[in-house]
This record gives structure tokens, sequence and C-alpha cells, in this order.
């Protein structure tokens, strides 16, 4: 009988840890705090109730500094979607990386920067949309879809920045091609999954 209190208590614990793991970084999302507080508050909830996803995150090269990084990587993939990067998507995925804190001075700016230059694999894309996808499941409904929508805005604005000037001037469009757009769709539908 005794065994049985002390594992529900055990229980009972372990459950409440897990809850006070979520609730640090659903305060981070809620703050709009700047990603590398978000990135620590991931980190710590993945080392307690996903140990493995954490790995493999280390296993593609992501530190404690460049984590920032990795949660505007699918602008960077949006960014690459035509075989190349164009100084307006440069120039867009860096101001959207700073505008939630990647400082232009930190490591997670050396490494978008890195990425901008070097298209990195597809396992490291799939890998942020699945690390931002668990990091939304922590919110309410509603907030996960402001969440998303915001992601795919954002992904949406680096991919109208390689239409040509000219195009968005005479009203000829948005600048998004088609191997874009599908892209946006793919990870769009990625992000809603309940996967």
């Amino acid at each position: 009988m005794d065994k049985g209190i002390f594992t529900d208590r055990e229980k009972a614990m372990e459950a409440n840890y897990f809850r006070q793991q979520d609730a640090k970084l659903l305060e981070k999302l809620r703050q709009k705090a700047p990603l590398d507080e978000i990135a620590t508050a991931l980190r710590d909830k993945l080392q307690v109730d996903n140990p493995d996803l954490l790995q493999r995150v280390r296993d593609i090269g992501i530190t404690p500094a460049t984590a920032p990084a990795f949660f505007v990587a699918p602008l960077v993939q949006v960014a690459w979607a035509e075989g190349k990067v164009s100084k307006r998507e440069y120039e867009t995925v860096l101001r959207l990386a700073e505008a939630r804190g990647v400082d232009d001075s930190s490591p997670a700016h050396a490494q978008l920067v890195d990425w901008l230059a070097n298209r990195p694999d597809d396992a490291l894309f799939d890998l942020a949309l699945e690390v931002i996808h668990y990091s939304f499941a922590v919110l309410p409904p509603k907030e996960r879809e402001q969440r998303i929508e915001a992601v795919v805005e954002a992904c949406r604005e680096v991919a109208a920045a390689s239409g040509t000037e000219l195009a968005h001037l005479l009203g000829l469009g948005s600048g998004i091609s088609k191997i874009e757009a599908s892209m946006l769709d793919t990870l769009n539908n990625r992000l809603r999954s309940r996967a």
C-alpha cells in the first residue's frame, strides 16, 4: 500500500514539473521574449520531456548561442526557394530576425549570415519546423494560430522580397513565385499539422 502512495506522489511531482516547464515556455512565448530567452525555455522543456528531439538539434550543430537563428530558419528556407538568395531576401531575413531580438553582433546572426550564403541541408529546415511546431504546442489554440500566422506572414514577406521592384511598382503581382507559394503552403500545413 505504501508503495502505491509513493508512486502516486512521484507521478504528481513529475506532472507538476512538466507543467512548470510548459508554463515557463508559455510565458516566454506570450511575452514575445527575444528568441534567445525562448530558446532557453524550450531547451529546458526538451531536456525533460523530449530529450531525443533536443539531441537531434544538437547533432546538427545548433548551440545555445545559435539557437535563436534556428527559430527563423523557415525564413532562410524561403529565401533559398529559387536556388539563390537575392539581396532583398537577405536583407529581409536579417531585418525580421533583428526584430525578434537577434542582435547583429551575436553568434545567431553570424549563423544566419552563413545559412544565407551557404544553403543548409533540408534536414535542418525540417528539424527547425518540428521544433517550432513543438514549441507552439504549449499555446492555447487561438494563440497557436496567431503564432503560426506570424511565422507564415514573415515567410511570405521574404518570398515577396524576391520579386522585382518594377513588378511591385506596376502592381503586376506579389513578387511571390510558384515555387515560393508552394513552399509557403507546405510550411503552413506542417506548422498546423497535429503530428
